[in-house]
């Protein structure tokens, strides 16, 4: 059976009081309170055919990537031979660190980083999450997509550049308006994971 493994963003920091100041000076909106229909249980609900895991990794608010990895390491055995990993943001990041550092023993069908950072921290800090090189993840994945927005706030476009150098193969999905990938929906990302 078809598994798509999406794994979510989340915040790392350069230390706890990088951490405690980022708490401090946070600002809560109310309306981001409210339930808002996310594009990772969207997918799940337009794939009924498939195995869709939403996994929630250790603190997301002050993600540690040793603690991601033996987490991931967890879930490993669980996977099939058609696989596609997904990962948004921290998550991206995290998977072009786990897998240059640990190629998988049989490559997954698609690999699909949305909107993660390489090594720049000018919009916020990357914690244990910079990533060095990106250049063995081709050893784990029969494809590869990288997507990115070129209006995204939180991740500067140039970032991409950075993972197309590392994966010269890699398919770029580039957009103008869809910011860091937020929206209730995304139709794009579903058409390609419902390729055969």
């Amino acid at each position: 059976m078809k598994q798509v493994v999406i794994i979510h963003g989340g915040s790392s920091f350069n230390s706890h009081k990088s951490y405690l100041d980022n708490l401090k000076s946070m600002e809560i909106h109310y309306e981001r309170l409210k339930y808002q229909q996310k594009w990772k249980p969207w997918i799940a609900e337009q794939m009924p055919e498939a195995d869709v895991l939403l996994p929630t990794f250790p603190n997301g608010y002050n993600a540690v990537y040793d603690e991601w990895r033996i987490y991931f390491e967890k879930l490993l055995p669980f996977l099939d031979n058609d696989v596609r990993l997904v990962g948004h943001s921290l998550g991206a990041m995290f998977l072009a660190i786990y897998l240059h550092e640990n190629p998988l023993p049989a490559p997954v069908r698609q690999l699909i980083l949305i909107s993660g950072a390489y090594d720049d921290e000018t919009a916020e800090e990357l914690g244990s999450f910079k990533v060095l090189s990106a250049q063995n993840v081709v050893k784990s994945a029969r494809e590869v997509h990288l997507f990115h927005s070129k209006d995204d706030p939180v991740v500067p476009f140039f970032e991409l550049a950075k993972f197309q150098a590392d994966l010269p193969n890699a398919t770029s999905h580039i957009f103008e308006d869809k910011g860091h990938f937020n929206d209730a929906t995304f139709p794009e990302l579903l058409a390609l994971l419902k390729q055969k």
